[in-house]
């Protein structure tokens, strides 16, 4: 009786198990796996820079909202009452007509206003912030020529859109307003509008400097050839 032959095949081998825990990645997720993460980096980095962007623009906004007053002190700007507050909302310097621009009439002109002269107009605001009404009278109003050493000549008005009334309780009102002042002044010279109120110190509004325009020589020139004819 013949005895089995030994197989001469080389033993097939089981893999050893994985350990306990061991996460088996698939070849294809093992590759993924750095692109994910490189993926995730580049969202992150996008995130934090928007971020920063918007802290930057909002930061930019909240300096460009804050209001930039430009020009003298006392234009645009509402100075304190005593029922409220007054605002000088434009200021217009017009210059005296010469005879040669009036052809030669100049007489019998109501408001004149000669060249040797200028007319300064203001627009104001008033506004009434309590509760019970207020006169209103323009002539509380004078403009005033402040020279560099201080010195000061005060003005009347001579026209206004607004006659003496009374401004009610929270309300508002707005008014044009002109007086008549000397064309030529010493360098330095700035207009001031000076309201006043019954017990209160007057209230000065800076207008800037007074603005002449062309020559004291030729307009007293024109204004002597005038007298002449």
């Amino acid at each position: 009786m013949s005895l089995p032959r030994e197989s001469s095949a080389t033993p097939i081998r089981e893999p050893a198990p994985a350990a306990v825990g061991a996460a088996a990645l698939p070849p294809a997720r093992a590759r993924l796996r750095p692109a994910a993460t490189l993926y995730l980096g580049c969202v992150l980095a996008l995130a934090v820079g928007g971020a920063l962007l918007g802290v930057r623009l909002l930061q930019t906004g909240a300096a460009e909202n804050r209001s930039v007053h430009l020009g003298p002190p006392g234009l645009g700007v509402p100075t304190a009452t005593s029922f409220g507050s007054v605002e000088v909302e434009s200021v217009a310097q017009i210059l005296g007509l010469t005879p040669q621009k009036l052809a030669g009439v100049t007489h019998g002109i109501h408001s004149l206003v000669k060249a040797d002269q200028m007319q300064v107009q203001l627009v104001l605001a008033l506004r009434n912030r309590g509760a019970s009404t207020v006169p209103y009278d323009p002539a509380r109003f004078q403009l005033a020529l402040v020279r560099a050493d201080k010195k000061t000549r005060t003005y009347p008005s001579v026209s206004t859109s607004v006659r003496t009334g009374e401004l009610t309780a929270r309300s508002a009102m707005e008014t044009t307003i002109a007086f008549v002042i000397p064309r030529f002044n010493p360098k330095g010279t700035r207009l001031a509008l000076r309201y006043r109120e019954p017990g209160r110190a007057p209230v000065n509004l800076d207008l800037g400097p007074v603005r002449s325009g062309g020559s004291l020589a030729a307009v007293r020139a024109a204004l002597k050839g005038a007298h002449q004819h």
